[in-house]
């Protein structure tokens, strides 16, 4: 009778969350057709009762179906199925579930990569009335200076409409999804003085150089906003 022959594998089998089953479930749903786009989704509570599990794990599922593009929020409350495609919505669920572990260093060192060659691209294909936009936009966060949750609001849709401008949609759906991830570090971090006010003057260089259609110029500008992200995001654990 011959030995038992030795194997080894290169990773162990990785038990799933109860985020990611719910995850997993509601992906399922959307590619059988039974969800589709537009489709509001039940709330929290009734997600959680439906499927038997906690509201944290739904409320952390939604999130990670957020930055998968999958369920986009109403203003008002709720959130509904974007308009995503089904291919789309196979992308790693550890994406976001595994946030935990993610280095806010690498983090941002990722989005400064993103953000810098979106801005370049930008400077060269946005078009004059998303220019106007962002100077509107630029008016409504002096206006909310002092409210932080209206800032924040205007904040994604500033670098939303850059992303866009950068006629790249894969680097706006990369760009879109780093921003919320860092969002979760970024909720304290908005309430330390004098942090919005160095935001608007980060806006302020980015578009200036975006109306001047010097890629270097808002490749830099939005590069340098990213290092005062970062540097204010790790101060508030000081």
């Amino acid at each position: 009778m011959t030995d038992p022959i030795r194997i080894e594998f290169d990773t162990p089998i990785q038990r799933e969350s109860v985020a990611e089953m719910v995850v997993r479930r509601i992906l399922d749903m959307v590619k059988s057709g039974v969800l589709k786009a537009g489709d509001a989704l039940p709330p929290e509570r009734d997600l959680a009762l439906s499927l038997d599990v906690s509201r944290p794990s739904v409320r952390e599922a939604m999130r990670g179906l957020a930055v998968l593009g999958v369920v986009k929020s109403r203003q008002g409350g709720g959130a509904y199925i974007s308009d995503l495609g089904p291919d789309a919505l196979l992308g790693p669920l550890q994406f976001y579930l595994s946030l935990e572990q993610m280095n806010i260093r690498e983090l941002y060192d990722a989005r400064s990569l993103i953000e810098s060659d979106v801005a370049r691209r930008a400077a060269v294909n946005i078009t004059e009335a998303d220019l106007a936009r962002l100077e509107a936009l630029l008016t409504t966060q002096h206006d909310t200076i002092g409210d932080a949750l209206a800032f924040r609001k205007s904040d994604f849709e500033f670098h939303e409409i850059i992303w866009i401008g950068s006629g790249n949609a894969f680097l706006k759906r990369i760009g879109e999804s780093l921003n919320v991830i860092g969002l979760e570090f970024r909720k304290r971090a908005s309430e330390r003085p004098g942090l919005l006010e160095q935001s608007l003057r980060d806006h302020r260089r980015l578009l200036d150089a975006l109306k001047a259609r010097d890629p270097a110029a808002a490749a830099a500008a939005a590069e340098a906003h990213m290092q005062n992200v970062y540097q204010s995001t790790i101060a508030q654990e000081d």
